[in-house]
Parts: C-alpha cells; structure tokens; sequence
C-alpha cells in the first residue's frame, strides 16, 4: 500500500468573541445613557459592540445603581439625570421667535407710514 503524505486538519472555524462586558464598558454606556436621555440594551449592544446578553447585564446593572429608570413597554428606559435638557432648547427657541417677532413689528411700524399701518393687521393678530 503505497503512503500517502499527511495533509493538514482543516481548522475549525472559530467565531470571533464578542468583547466582555467590563466597567470600562459599564462607563460608557453609562455616558451614552446620560448623553442621550434614554437607554435600552439594543442600543448598548449596538453602540459598544458587544452581545446582547453582556448589553442586558449592562442594562440592568445601570437600572439597579440607578442612572436610569425601569424600561417602558418598548424597551427604552429614561434617564433621571441627563447631561443635555432638551427643554431649554425648546425655550430657547422660543424666546428668539418672539424676538424676532417682536423686532419685525417695530421694523415694519417705523418704516410704514402711518395710515397705511391702521389697514394692516399686527402679524400677532394674523
């Protein structure tokens, strides 16, 4: 019987581990939850690359320590504290508006002649 060489074992395909779920990785989703106002483990999983199993665990570690509330119906779960309140921009906005508003009205009153302005109704009317 003649002797054949030896070939080499094909190797069996070993999936890529998923990075573990460190404090390292507890911090930044703690930094993501607060930055956005809201968090849910397919967003960790997501955003850190990591399963969602570790994403979970991350998840449920942040509602216990308290940096986020219990998850709503879908998911999400609010933060209680976050870095960025969306409110003020909403204020902001309009505080300039009505600015604005009001800088058009004074404009348009001083370069009208006035019988032309008792037609014309206040853009607040309109």
């Amino acid at each position: 019987m003649p002797l054949l060489p030896a070939m080499p074992l094909a190797a069996a395909p070993v999936a890529a581990a998923a990075p573990v779920a460190n404090e390292f990785m507890y911090g930044l989703a703690v930094f993501n939850a607060r930055l956005r106002g809201a968090s849910s483990a397919r967003n960790i999983a997501r955003d850190l690359g990591i399963a969602k199993d570790a994403a979970a665990t991350l998840q449920s570690r942040m509602v216990r320590d308290g940096f986020v509330a219990l998850p709503n119906a879908a998911g999400l779960a609010r933060t209680p504290d976050p870095l960025v309140q969306r409110n003020y921009s909403r204020k902001a906005t309009e505080t300039l508006k009505n600015m604005l508003k009001d800088k058009v009205e004074d404009i348009l009153e001083a370069d009208a002649p006035e019988e032309t302005l008792k037609d014309l109704p206040r853009p607040s009317e309109a």
